[in-house]
């Protein structure tokens, strides 16, 4: 056991629950261990797990046995018994949040709050009838706890008590947050969760803002140095980062705040972009300002002036495709007359001097990224917190190749990303690499493809007919926790991922807000309008004088392009 847990107290149920209910409780994780990591990389993460768990509740050495055969799946038990059992235990009936808060603490304690810990709460949480939200707020509210019982200790400086006064304040307005959840939402949350939710709308909710005296449990024994590890001992979080000296070819590598939280987070997320399509370094954050992962966000500033050459070029590419296609049609033919099982067009063809270069600089420059990412993760500097990584086109490269770094550095990469999202990935599609990069996400791990990405495709041109491209084909691993989400009847093309973040994060199941800034801040995508769904079928000339976009090469269209084999650039060897 880690240190910093040898000298902190059991939990606070310990003495509150009967033997059964305890009993209950530490089996409901068990069970839950086994559903969500009873793969083979994560056995031994499951049965340390539900080792330390047991002698957290001050269960008997004796209960171990039982509780990992449970781990490991033995036997055909199920959850509902425990979970109706441990319902029923007093303080449990009064407040089934304290569930949340005693494993948040269980999963802290160490300084260190590994990824798979935080999804089983969220596992455990659920099944104890606790909405989502609710889980959230009071995760939120026990690390600023924490956070507050040591800052208030130390003599504040005015700026200090600036930033203590703002921490006050959202403290209480989360008690009213929490209070008209419980009121105005309470018939919702009964009817979503089958009247498990009914003890969570009563007085005992008002108890998660009054959390200061759980985390102070710890802050009073392990103090400074469990905070210093949970939230890093910079103290200025990602944003504080530089690279002390430059790593292989990156040239540019830093992070930006996307959120204006006040800290406290258990949980962060990080969020990249692709390309810049137009000078303005602005595009590095504006995209995501409608993510809403966590109150702590930042999103990745790197190699800005390859990826403004990068977009220039693939403006360019998509002018010269519609002009091709505008061509023919005036022609009285359609888009199966360019695009022929043959060859590209050449025009096309073309202009591989000009779009091939940027690219394959910006793909190889964005693996190094995504290694140089991984490095910072395995340093710490954003603490001991689960990360969830979002990107999209060479973003989601970065996230890619940051994830099959911290594969080859296991054992010890595990439990740091809880989330990987994917969205247009410019990389393999080989099932062993993507499930050689699932073994280091607790959570879920997302590809989001579109089908008729001509643009991809002809970046990818050379590339062997048995080759598999992630952004445009599903991905298979034998790990459940990889999703695939087909994309093309939102996104007509490569360029449209940039201008339709928003839409694609709600699509996949990651949490985002309204944000009219980001909206209006956007170039109106250059798909918008050409030709509408991308069922569309035929194209006329006036739809095609409306606009340049690569949405004019439509999903019939794309079934033709060629796949010829030919040997692989260097470059797109390394996927």
């Amino acid at each position: 056991m880690n240190d910093l847990a040898k000298n902190l107290p059991p939990s606070a149920l310990k003495d509150s629950l009967s033997d059964a209910g305890t009993y209950c409780y530490a089996a409901i994780c068990a069970l839950s261990l086994h559903e969500l990591f009873g793969n083979e990389w994560d056995l031994e993460y499951s049965r340390d797990c539900i080792k330390k768990f047991t002698a957290h509740l001050g269960l008997p050495s004796q209960v171990n046995g039982a509780m990992e055969s449970l781990v490991e799946g033995q036997g055909s038990q199920t959850y509902q018994a425990y979970v109706e059992l441990l319902l029923v235990e007093p303080p449990i009936k009064a407040n089934p949040v304290i569930i949340i808060q005693d494993m948040v603490l269980f999963g802290i304690k160490t300084g260190q709050y590994d990824a798979r810990t935080r999804v089983l709460v969220s596992h455990v949480a659920g099944l104890m009838g606790a909405p989502a939200a609710l889980a959230r707020l009071a995760e939120e509210a026990l690390g600023q706890s924490l956070l507050n019982s040591q800052t208030e200790e130390e003599a504040l400086s005015p700026e200090q008590q600036q930033i203590a006064l703002k921490r006050q304040r959202r403290r209480k307005f989360k008690r009213y947050a929490l209070i008209s959840l419980a009121t105005v939402g309470g018939g919702a949350l009964l009817g979503l969760t089958g009247g498990l939710a009914a003890p969570l709308i009563g007085a005992g909710i008002g108890t998660i803002v009054g959390s200061g005296a759980a985390a102070a449990a710890i802050g009073s024994v392990a103090g400074a140095a469990i905070v210093g590890s949970l939230f890093g001992l910079a103290g200025a979080g990602l944003t504080g980062y530089r690279m002390k000296r430059r790593v292989g070819d990156i040239e540019e590598f830093e992070f930006g705040k996307l959120s204006s939280g006040t800290g406290g987070q258990l949980h962060i997320a990080i969020a990249v972009s692709g390309w810049l399509s137009e000078d303005d370094e602005d595009k590095f954050r504006r995209p995501w300002q409608c993510l809403d992962s966590s109150k702590e966000q930042y999103f990745l500033r790197y190699e800005s002036n390859y990826l403004k050459e990068l977009g220039q070029a693939l403006d360019l590419a998509v002018s010269a495709a519609v002009t091709v296609a505008t061509q023919e049609v005036l022609k009285f033919t359609i888009l199966r007359g360019i695009l022929t099982a043959v060859a590209w067009p050449a025009s096309l063809v073309s202009l591989s001097s000009i779009i091939d270069n940027p690219w394959g600089v910006c793909l190889r420059r964005s693996a190094q990224v995504g290694r140089h990412l991984a490095h910072v993760l395995l340093s710490k500097h954003h603490g001991g917190r689960p990360v969830t990584l979002v990107g999209y086109s060479l973003g989601a490269r970065v996230v890619f190749y940051c994830l099959r770094e911290l594969a080859d550095r296991r054992p010890g990469s595990e439990g740091i990303v809880q989330e990987a999202i994917m969205l247009g990935a410019p990389v393999t599609g080989s099932d062993s690499d993507w499930q050689d990069i699932s073994t280091v996400v607790a959570g879920r791990i997302v590809n989001g493809y579109c089908r008729s990405d001509w643009l991809l495709k002809f970046l990818y041109r050379t590339t062997s007919v048995s080759a598999k491209i992630a952004g445009l084909n599903q991905v298979t691993c034998g790990n459940k926790r990889l999703q695939n989400f087909d994309l093309t009847d939102i996104v007509s093309g490569h360029t449209d991922y940039e201008s339709k973040v928003d839409t694609l994060l709600k699509v996949v199941g990651v949490r985002t807000i309204e944000c009219a800034s980001y909206k209006n801040g956007l170039r109106k995508s250059q798909s918008e309008s050409v030709i509408g769904s991308s069922a569309a079928t035929t194209i006329t000339a006036d739809s095609l004088r409306q606009s340049m976009s690569d949405s004019a090469l439509t999903d019939e269209a794309f079934a033709l392009i060629s796949e010829e084999p030919a040997e692989q650039p260097a470059e797109q060897n390394k996927n």
